[in-house]
């Protein structure tokens, strides 16, 4: 894992997180009805991403690189032409390719990775979470641990110590195991989106989520070239459900199982 020295400065890392930024401000002040403050913050995220869009064309910056975060954290925040969009997308496969499916972002880009993959190669997302060696997310359990590692060996770490046995950084591939691979969203007041996406060798998944509105769950099994899904809406609350094949079913509250 790549780690950052702060004290050293980082065009291409402060010039993504200044027009990600700048985008949220300009969302929260629609939220807040301040429309007059809008038109500034659009016009610093719209002038970071054209510098970021011309750093990339420099050797420095350039996106034909095998360093995976430099390649998801554009993807991710959008800040990309077309044509860049499409050789950066390509350039991640191949990057991938190049480490052996291993895991080699660092802390700012690992909750985004699988995410920028899933949008346009859901295969792909599954073989990197599906990795077992150093460094993977499954390497983990399969060398014992029951909780996500702040170092990939754990206990066993030779670098300053064991430390975290229960670290966030990588432990944010939960969300994408409840919101992507098990579809799980509140996307409004008592209401929930479940988008499931079965894939990799998985033969089946399930999770459940405390919301403020209830116990939401969604899990789903593939058995004999059939996918049975399985979801539980809490009492108050409806949701709309969305199937890789497209089809959509609006849920009241209760147990609902579909067979696709």
């Amino acid at each position: 894992m790549h780690w950052y020295d702060f004290a050293q400065p980082h065009p291409e890392v402060y010039t993504a997180y200044t027009s990600y930024i700048m985008a949220l401000m300009a969302e929260i002040a629609g939220i807040l009805k301040k429309d007059e403050d809008i038109p500034l913050y659009v016009q610093y995220r719209d002038g970071c991403k054209r510098a970021y869009q011309a750093m990339a064309k420099t050797e420095r910056f350039t996106l034909d690189t095998d360093r995976q975060a430099r390649l998801v954290r554009p993807l991710a925040f959008g800040l990309l032409d077309e044509e860049q969009t499409n050789y950066a997308k390509k350039r991640l496969i191949q990057a991938l390719e190049h480490y052996g499916w291993r895991l080699g972002t660092g802390f700012l880009s690992t909750p985004l990775i699988l995410d920028v993959l899933a949008e346009y190669d859901l295969d792909a997302a599954y073989r990197l979470l599906e990795n077992e060696e150093l460094p993977g997310w499954l390497s983990m359990p399969k060398n014992g641990a029951t909780t996500i590692w702040e170092a990939w060996e754990g206990p066993n770490s030779a670098h300053g110590g064991i430390g975290s046995l229960n670290h966030y950084s990588k432990g944010a591939v939960c969300r994408w195991l409840f919101d992507t691979m098990c579809g799980i969203h509140v996307d409004g007041e008592n209401h929930f989106t479940i988008a499931p996406r079965p894939g990799g060798h998985f033969a089946y998944a399930k999770a459940a989520y405390e919301s403020i509105y209830g116990r939401v769950e969604s899990g789903w099994e593939r058995n004999n070239g059939y996918c049975c899904y399985k979801v539980v809406i809490p009492a108050n609350a409806t949701a709309t459900l969305i199937l890789p094949d497209g089809s959509r079913e609006t849920l009241a509250p209760g147990c609902h199982t579909f067979r696709r």
